[in-house]
């Protein structure tokens, strides 16, 4: 779908709060239909951006352990940059140039590319911007990139896919089946807490009520909380680059299958990247049912 519509472009000095973004989606959501187009709202070019964002050591460490991120200690994790845009996706999803509701936005997909290595206390500058929307048979998808530079030149690079479901999506009636049949693997079982939420959530900021406690998670439809999807992608991508050289450019895509609900236990499905082994598939999975929560695949690009 073209971006025809006025433009918003904003700089920001300082992020978000959540308190910020709450109240914009209950602003927005009561003048917007999920999953259809505002009529009156030509969807347009959006673009938002910080300047200047340092990448601080200690909140790295926090991640890591939070994490279980053991790969490349001394590097920014590769999933890390992910969580300084939430705030900024959040600056034009609750603006009034946005077509659809803020409301239900579910982040569906994540890809995410190392072209320089980043390391803690770099000094960088972040851009997202809207690049596609597009109409599907669950809704709306959209497709927001990241860009981190430093120094003036790419150094990161992700795409955050979400989806503003319709309303036969949100009844049922467009549920679509497992994309492969359930596997049993080889792989490990990991117990995931139920405080993962909150401490992914002291360290990220994304304080989103349904990944914190039953009673905030339930009124939105889940009767546990249930763990952030970058929460389980970083899980994972520490396992499959454990050992690959600070040096190296790693690509990485996921997409996320259905919620995690916490505490409970999972699989996890992956192999280490190696010269040998440029290209491995990876999973998390209920542990009982091999059903997935998020599949992908990483890459050393040649």
């Amino acid at each position: 779908m073209e971006l025809t519509g006025p433009a918003f472009v904003r700089d920001v000095r300082r992020p978000m709060s959540t308190a910020q973004m709450l109240a914009g989606v209950a602003r927005q959501s009561v003048r917007k239909r999920q999953g259809a187009l505002a009529a009156s709202l030509p969807p347009g070019p959006m673009k938002v951006g910080q300047r200047g964002l340092r990448f601080e050591p200690a909140r790295i460490e926090a991640y890591r352990e939070v994490c279980g991120f053991r790969a490349q200690p001394g590097l920014v994790p590769l999933t890390y940059p992910e969580m300084h845009f939430t705030a900024l996706i959040a600056e034009a999803v609750v603006s009034h140039r946005f077509p659809l509701s803020p409301l239900g936005l579910i982040h569906t997909g994540q890809r995410v590319e190392v072209h320089v290595p980043l390391k803690p206390g770099d000094e960088v500058d972040a851009t997202t911007e809207l690049e596609e929307i597009r109409e599907t048979p669950r809704g709306y998808e959209l497709d927001f990139s990241m860009s981190v530079e430093r120094d003036g030149a790419l150094a990161w690079w992700g795409l955050a896919t979400l989806l503003s479901r319709s309303a036969a999506t949100r009844s049922g009636k467009n549920r679509r089946r497992p994309s492969e049949p359930f596997s049993k693997a080889a792989g490990f079982e990991v117990t995931v807490a139920g405080n993962t939420g909150v401490r992914y959530a002291r360290v990220s900021g994304d304080y989103n009520p349904h990944h914190l406690w039953w009673f905030t998670a339930r009124p939105l439809g889940y009767r546990r909380p249930i763990a952030h999807g970058m929460w389980t992608f970083a899980r994972v991508m520490s396992e499959v680059l454990h050992g690959v050289d600070e040096d190296a450019r790693v690509v990485a895509s996921t997409s996320f299958k259905r919620p995690l609900l916490m505490p409970s236990r999972i699989r996890i499905e992956a192999q280490s990247l190696t010269p040998e082994i440029p290209e491995v598939r990876f999973a998390a999975r209920e542990a009982s049912s091999g059903a997935p929560h998020l599949l992908g695949t990483a890459a050393l690009p040649v």
